[in-house]
């Protein structure tokens, strides 16, 4: 019986989570790998309880997920929420305090997709008209939990939270302290070199306002 009302209880948290991540248009695959429920089981749920899982429309994305980081820091409205909602999803171990490799495999499970999702919503709140999706976010928590070539640091000086290349030499300042070491230097104050040497930064670090 034991077993039995844990396995009902598991499958009741995986269908929540799978109407939390249709509300935020994620693909199928995405929600497989998160929920451990069956494409088919989802394209029935989406279809019996309306498009997002909750009885509302929602937009089903089809395709291949975003699977390239570098990608989306091109683009502004990217990069201006990306080091926010990161530092976030690192307070509430969505990304793990050590390295995951392999976490597209490793790192996906109920109960992290469920802190997920909460992020999100979270972050919805305090900033409602966010660009970021469920897909995109996906992506980043991916990619900053393996830290091969992205990951969530802390400014050196302030310590706020901002997202470092690693495959670039990096001053590990955030957007304002370099900015203020640069008003420092324009007055005299001499800067370190590693602040001089960095032509491009290193850091994602934008104001969301």
């Amino acid at each position: 019986m034991r077993v039995s009302n844990d396995r009902y209880s598991r499958d009741l948290r995986s269908i929540d989570l799978a109407r939390r991540m249709l509300k935020f248009e994620a693909r199928t695959q995405t929600i497989c790998a998160w929920t451990t429920l069956s494409a088919e089981r989802i394209r029935n749920l989406s279809r019996s309880h309306g498009g997002d899982g909750l009885g509302r429309k929602a937009m089903r994305h089809r395709g291949p997920s975003p699977s390239k980081l570098a990608k989306l820091m091109e683009v502004k409205a990217f990069r201006s929420e990306a080091a926010a909602i990161a530092g976030l999803c690192g307070a509430l171990d969505v990304i793990p305090a050590q390295a995951c490799p392999n976490a597209r495999v490793t790192l996906p499970g109920i109960s992290r997709g469920e802190r997920l999702c909460y992020a999100l919503e979270l972050f919805h709140e305090i900033i409602p008209h966010i660009r970021i999706t469920m897909e995109q976010l996906v992506l980043l928590v991916l990619t900053l939990a393996e830290r091969d070539t992205w990951a969530l640091e802390h400014c050196t000086r302030c310590h706020a939270s901002i997202l470092i290349d690693r495959l670039t030499l990096s001053p590990g300042l955030c957007g304002f302290c370099e900015e203020d070491l640069g008003k420092d230097a324009s007055q005299g104050t001499a800067l370190s070199p590693s602040v001089h040497d960095a032509q491009e930064p290193a850091y994602v670090q934008q104001s969301l306002f």
